[in-house]
């Protein structure tokens, strides 16, 4: 099992292309399921592709603060999660 490179708990990881719509020359980080829905719930393929392009900036961005926070206490790995509305809107 490996740790997710966001929360740090050590449950099952899913591959996240750190480069949306650029898999083949994407780098890659390891992301628990929860993680990785929250990312994509909470940023749009653009804003990850010029702005959270690494780890540490997904790690760094005030919109995961709260949920990082949450998510490291728990064991959950089956979460729900709701896209936020700007990032609704953009994939209309």
């Amino acid at each position: 099992m490996k740790r997710c490179e966001l929360c740090g708990r050590a449950v099952e990881t899913t591959k996240h292309h750190l480069i949306p719509k650029n898999r083949r020359d994407s780098p890659i980080a390891r992301l628990c399921s929860p993680c990785h829905e929250q990312v994509h719930a909470a940023f749009t393929h653009h804003e990850l592709k010029q702005d959270f392009h690494t780890v540490d900036r997904l790690r760094d961005a005030d919109r995961l603060q709260s949920f990082l926070a949450w998510i490291r206490k728990t064991d959950k790995t089956d979460i729900r999660v709701k896209e936020t509305e700007r990032v609704r809107k953009w994939r209309e």
